[in-house]
């Protein structure tokens, strides 16, 4: 890895409609399909890597002997594989700068109409040789192997490209297997190919690098730019069903790796990376510290990836919006949560929890709560049959309630509690949830908030869930969420996201009283 100093609401396009009912469809793959996802094993990932990484090769600094040598190898690897050049003049070289080179191979896609299209899937092979004050962490003037910078995504894409090249049928779109050299020069292998493309650039829909994917720890595996393209993040968690993978999707976009220069040509670009650690771009980034288990782990998600870019009836478009969004973004967006409906109009001290009943602290002018003659000071006992204890309590009953609720009091003054009638304002919350939407994330719905008590949390929903189905249905804005929950006859079944994570919840929407501990 190269080190280097330095939302709004949209109407989704019809055609990425036609994406996701590709990608969300769980039917079975073929057996082809997992002979290939099979063929890629640790014994082969890691003779790749020890090769790679050997102290022959002298750190495979980009345009020396030894990097010269790794592109000589990964290029006869290539060749046995009998997929096509894809450098200069169709040879497996595009050479350049310095006595550098570029090692690039292609696999044709299978559909007359859509194989000009191309997803290209890269990682760098060179490092930085014996290493300079610029680039080493020290000591330099000793060979800095580089087994996770980056022999370990070189020898993923090895397997990635033999995978490939044992289904009978491909994909329908072109694989390009770019192998970028000088990476630890400023990117200089990927900034010449979008310079000087061996394919139209215009073709390219969609660019995946792999970056120090070796060491896996703790089975977290960071992915960047999932929001430069529409949907990109549920493609992903699709492919990470059997691998079931930690994966945290990283706003930050820097110019760190090969996938930058696409993502500045206005191309979806993502990069996979398994985080830095204390041996990066010093000599002791050896192959024996490699997690070859975990590396087989990430190169399997990055197989499903490519295969569903490559195949699907559409691919997303880039997303402008990509260029402008932080860390600080992120945690902003999450704060602009659709207010919930204020049926009551009755406010309370939320920190306050009474076994007596909730105190109110104030009353909304014309509010439901007024009109039923609540007043400041009231302590709700129930609301609706339920008993109230707390704030949480009191609010999931509102929200869930029909319009009209019976609610027992005790006010000041007065011996016995008294029973008032109101008539709440607008429609109940049928499951318990709150949403909002994020236009880079199109037919998903995120939870911000469930409510205790409810169906939905009685179901195991939490805050931040995303919900991709329901029924098995795809939606395309929350507005025919909506529909679809309000429609479908119980029990409800819905596609879940937490974590990256793909689960069913299944929501029985019968009503129950709260219990005290509830």
């Amino acid at each position: 890895m190269h080190t280097s100093a330095g939302l709004s609401r949209r109407i989704v396009p019809a055609v990425l409609l036609l994406f996701f009912s590709v990608v969300v469809q769980a039917a079975e793959k073929s057996s082809s399909y997992t002979a290939a996802l099979e063929s890629i094993s640790v014994e082969q990932l890691k003779g790749h890597v020890d090769y790679l990484a050997d102290d022959e090769l002298e750190g495979r600094e980009a345009g020396k002997r030894g990097g010269r040598t790794a592109g000589d190898y990964l290029k006869d690897r290539l060749e046995e594989l009998e997929l096509q050049g894809a450098g200069a003049n169709g040879a497996f070289f595009q050479p350049f700068g310095q006595n550098f080179r570029n090692v690039l191979a292609i696999l044709p896609g299978s559909d007359e109409k859509l194989k000009d299209q191309c997803v290209v899937v890269s990682a760098h092979y060179d490092h930085v040789g014996y290493g300079t004050k610029r680039n080493s962490r020290g000591p330099v003037g000793q060979i800095h192997n580089g087994a996770d910078d980056n022999a370990s995504g070189a020898a993923a894409l090895l397997e990635l490209a033999e995978a490939f090249s044992m289904l009978p049928v491909s994909p329908r779109r072109s694989i390009l297997f770019a192998f970028w050299d000088a990476e630890e020069k400023g990117l200089l292998g990927s900034k010449h190919w979008v310079a000087k493309p061996t394919i139209p650039i215009e073709n390219v829909v969609a660019e995946i690098n792999i970056d120090m994917i070796g060491r896996l720890r703790n089975e977290k595996l960071k992915i960047f730019g999932t929001r430069t393209g529409y949907g990109l993040r549920r493609l992903i968690c699709f492919q990470n069903t059997e691998e079931a993978l930690k994966l945290e999707f990283d706003w930050t976009l820097k110019p760190n790796s090969d996938h930058y220069p696409f993502f500045e040509r206005n191309i979806p670009a993502m990069l996979l990376h398994t985080g830095l650690h204390d041996q990066y771009h010093t000599p002791r980034d050896d192959a024996e510290l490699i997690n070859n288990q975990g590396m087989r782990r990430v190169a399997r998600l990055l197989f499903g990836m490519v295969y569903e870019l490559a195949d699907a009836e559409q691919v997303p478009g880039f997303r402008k919006a990509a260029r402008h969004e932080t860390k600080t973004g992120r945690w902003l967006l999450a704060l602009l949560t659709p207010r919930l409906p204020r049926r009551l109009g009755a406010h309370w001290d939320p920190k306050e929890s009474a076994a007596e009943g909730l105190r109110l602290t104030h009353i909304d002018a014309g509010s439901a709560a007024e009109k039923a003659d609540l007043r400041k000071g009231d302590r709700i006992v129930e609301f609706a049959g339920r008993k109230i204890n707390n704030g949480e309590e009191l609010r999931a009953a509102v929200l869930s309630t029909e319009n009209s609720a019976k609610v027992l009091v005790r006010r000041a003054g007065q011996d016995e509690p008294i029973t008032a009638t109101v008539r709440l304002a607008g429609k109940p919350m049928q499951l318990g949830i709150a949403w909002r939407i994020d236009d880079a994330e199109p037919g998903a719905v995120i939870l911000t908030y469930v409510a205790p008590g409810s169906p939905a949390d009685r179901a195991g929903l939490h805050p931040g869930d995303r919900i991709y189905q329901v029924a098995g249905r795809d939606f395309s804005d929350d507005r025919q969420f909506a529909r679809l929950i309000e429609t479908t006859p119980e029990p409800l079944k819905l596609l879940v996201e937490r974590n990256s994570r793909l689960r069913t919840v299944v929501i029985h929407i019968e009503t129950k009283p709260l219990d005290r501990a509830a």
